[in-house]
């Protein structure tokens, strides 16, 4: 590994980041090695790798294990909506923002951000312990999304984050929604001419889409002066993790902040549910409509027991609408790939007859959010 970021790693530089983890000055490390996780030692992608061993404190063996997290360098990375170079987690870690995070969801702890050249920071993180988000009983969500639901309702946008403004990403919301909303004609004239959906087209899942589209607009300013508050950005079960506390609630611990902001509520929860419930996953933590009303009255009732102020029938709007609309388009064109852009013949009638019943099972839920949050529109003020 040569000429690698692998030739920056010694014992002289993980024994303070070790030490900080242990909340011990006094360990030498005997002993390392590592996993990589995502990415490569190369210094022109992101990296995410444990790296872990034993030291020796006095006369006793001490295992530990860290984390180190290296984004996409600068100079070749820039996100899909136009947003600034992606250094923001390691902005959020210097920042503090992470540190204190009220209501029962926390980051990782930062064990030291190092900078080296051509603005690539090194993240060195606590590795945290505890059951993973794919391994979750369907009651730790709920408790998720209240815990999510303090963070946000006693963690306003306010003046106090003024002092960081790449910090606000309200501005993604529109180009986010106008970018999955593009291709909707196209596809809905696609799915009039397949001679396996031409059916659906005037069915009450073809007419709800395209009533869906003809209010985009409504929608997208009513979603657009949603409150503010500060959001995970990717509140999806993978990167969850319940850290066991034998005296207390478990404590809820998210990582991968890189998407992190503040903007309009309801994103966070709408991602949940989608990922655990409504697209195709590695697992399913239970059907749509179970899933979606547990982790709904989770939320509202974190947003009410942290003082929020605000109308509870808003926040219920911003999670339905946030979850409906996207994700209804987003379906939309994963039927488009899966059915429509293929030619239907014997060999593959079954399958693709099995994927449109799935895809018009999820549609419908989704169709039916979209139903309720049109009859919320009018509180958004």
């Amino acid at each position: 590994m040569t000429g690698s970021r692998f030739d920056r790693i010694d014992c002289n530089l993980l024994t303070p980041i070790v030490q900080k983890a242990l909340d011990s000055p006094r360990v030498r490390i005997a002993e390392w090695n590592y996993h990589v996780i995502k990415g490569d030692w190369t210094c022109s992608k992101r990296l995410v790798c444990r790296i872990f061993g034993w030291g020796r404190l006095q006369d006793e063996e001490v295992p530990w294990s860290v984390f180190l997290k290296v984004p996409n360098p600068t100079p070749t990375h820039l996100d899909a909506w136009h947003r600034e170079a992606f250094q923001r987690e390691p902005l959020l870690y210097q920042s503090g923002v992470l540190n204190n995070l009220p209501g029962g969801i926390s980051a990782p702890r930062s064990l030291d951000v190092v900078g080296y050249p051509d603005d690539e920071p090194w993240m060195w993180l606590e590795d945290v312990a505890g059951e993973s988000g794919l391994e979750w009983p369907l009651e730790r969500f709920r408790i998720a999304a209240h815990h999510l639901g303090m963070l946000q309702g006693a963690f306003p946008a306010s003046a106090s984050l003024s002092d960081y403004p790449w910090m606000d990403t309200s501005g993604w919301l529109k180009l986010k929604l106008a970018a999955n909303a593009a291709p909707v004609p196209h596809i809905l004239e696609r799915l009039q001419s397949h001679p396996l959906t031409n059916g659906l087209y005037n069915s009450e899942i073809g007419k709800g889409l395209r009533r869906l589209w003809d209010e985009r607009t409504r929608f997208f300013d009513a979603l657009d002066r949603l409150p503010r508050s500060f959001c995970h950005g990717d509140f999806n079960y993978t990167n969850l993790i319940a850290r066991c506390c034998p005296d207390a609630e478990d404590q809820i611990i998210a990582v991968d902040w890189q998407y992190a902001g503040v903007r309009q509520i309801g994103e966070d929860i709408a991602g949940l549910i989608a990922d655990s419930s409504v697209i195709p996953v590695r697992r399913k933590a239970a059907e749509p409509e179970q899933f979606a009303e547990l982790v709904l009255e989770g939320y509202l009732s974190g947003l009410k027991e942290s003082g929020w102020n605000g109308d509870l029938r808003v926040a219920l709007f911003a999670c339905l609408a946030r979850l409906a609309l996207p994700w209804s388009f987003n379906l939309l064109r994963s039927l488009n790939g899966e059915i429509l852009s293929q030619t239907l013949c014997e060999e593959n009638r079954s399958e693709m007859e099995t994927k449109l019943a799935k895809y018009i099972r999820r549609q419908r839920f989704l169709l039916t959010l979209a139903e309720e949050a049109r009859e919320l529109l009018e509180v958004v003020k």
